[in-house]
């Protein structure tokens, strides 16, 4: 494990939250004080979604620290879902987020993979299709092009490993309890729906830190050279897409800022499709805040 000095990025009130790859039904959950224990001996393999923000960041570095500990750091994998790229070429996610997920798993010693939906090019063209944008209620977004990704990524990873049963597969991600009342309820540790009656995969989803504060978040990239993106130190309190509907306004005024021409391409999407790009405001409201 590495032990880098790091200079702390933005305000330590920074609040994240990125897109949930999975949600799902039962082992019952822990207070955010007192961590659920992760059995490595029962997993085949343990994969890490990363989608280069600062909680992917800081659960690489409790997972592999744990799983060293353990002796079973040859079980971990980092996964990057990519998000692709719009119709005039501009990246969904934030350019430099790829590189930094690399990063973590450079640091930390385990493969990394980079994959994307093979139903969906990209996740614009998954939106442009649907015909209006995601939603609390419909989070197409992330069960097409993160869940379903995850998911085939377990089984290339059984097949992988010619086990001849069904792989049983931990796979860690960086939600935390700070960040919403509805992800403070959410198990620490639960087996998900997507494994069925478990006869081609069992997966538990595994949230490692859960219970770490904001603060504590940037205290494990300080204390452990944990590389982070740049648009943090640029105002961006999260690392979602850089246009995502579900995002503070604050957040989205800030990345239109940084990011114009994706907001305008954005934009002239919103009037072709005849939908609100958020109940509560339009992109070009979003586009004149920034500009004002």
């Amino acid at each position: 494990m590495t032990n880098k000095p790091f200079t702390p990025p933005c305000a330590t009130g920074c609040a994240a939250a990125q897109l949930e790859l999975f949600a799902p039904p039962a082992v019952p959950a822990k207070s955010p004080a007192e961590p659920a224990e992760f059995d490595f001996d029962a997993h085949d393999v343990v994969v890490i979604g990363d989608s280069g923000g600062k909680d992917s960041g800081s659960t690489v570095h409790e997972v592999c620290t744990q799983a060293d500990k353990a002796g079973q750091l040859h079980k971990v994998r980092i996964l990057h879902c990519d998000l692709g790229t719009t119709e005039r070429g501009h990246l969904v996610e934030w350019p430099g987020a790829l590189e930094v997920a690399r990063a973590h798993a450079k640091q930390y010693g385990v493969p990394f993979a980079v994959r994307r939906s093979k139903l969906w090019e990209s996740l614009w063209q998954r939106i442009r299709a649907h015909g209006n944008w995601p939603g609390h209620f419909a989070r197409y977004c992330t069960s097409d092009t993160k869940t379903a990704v995850g998911r085939d990524y377990v089984d290339e990873v059984g097949a992988e490993l010619r086990l001849g049963r069904p792989v049983r597969a931990g796979y860690a991600m960086g939600m935390r309890a700070e960040e919403s009342p509805a992800r403070a309820r959410k198990p620490v540790l639960e087996r998900h729906r997507m494994s069925g009656k478990g006869t081609l995969r069992v997966v538990t989803t595994w949230l490692p830190v859960h219970h770490l504060s904001t603060d504590q978040v940037w205290k494990a990239h300080r204390d452990n050279g944990i590389k982070h993106h740049e648009a943090y130190d640029q105002g961006m309190r999260r690392l979602s897409c850089r246009a995502c509907p579900l995002a503070h306004t604050d957040d989205l005024v800030r990345s239109a800022q940084l990011n114009p021409e994706l907001f305008e391409e954005y934009a002239q999407a919103e009037t072709d499709m005849g939908h609100q790009f958020k109940k509560s405001i339009s992109l070009r409201e979003i586009i004149e805040r920034a500009r004002s």
